[in-house]
């Protein structure tokens, strides 16, 4: 075998590695966005993990790019995200908030399935 297509072949493993790792990190924020309670630790996983998840996606993308030139457009594209993510998860939060909607205080207990609730009414 030829180095070049070694060299390919190992490159294009590589990057298989990462955007699976990428795409891992992003499937658990969207865990956390379905099993969080209210919109605020809701925003935080879906924030932290997609804008971390995206990043890897794009950087693996980078390695596997057949040209320098795509390869920098990509690893300019993370930094967009990196820069992007947090600043409107904290638009999102901050008009969550001006619009009047609280956090839950205290201790959440989540409802068990199957588990009935005591009626309140009269």
């Amino acid at each position: 075998m030829d180095a070049g297509v070694v060299f390919d072949l190992v490159r294009l493993a590589i990057s298989g590695v990462v955007v699976a790792s990428g795409l891992i990190l992003m499937a658990g924020g969207a865990v956390g966005l379905l099993r969080f309670p209210d919109l605020y630790t809701r925003l935080h996983a879906a924030n932290v993990a997609d804008t971390v998840g995206s990043v890897v996606v794009v950087i693996g993308l980078a390695i596997a790019a057949p040209d320098w030139s795509i390869a920098l457009r990509l690893l300019l594209l993370a930094g967009l995200l990196v820069a992007l993510g947090p600043m409107l998860s904290h638009l999102v939060a901050q008009a969550a908030h001006a619009a009047g909607l609280a956090p839950i205080t205290g201790r959440y207990a989540a409802p068990r399935p199957g588990s009935t609730r005591p009626s309140s009414g009269p």
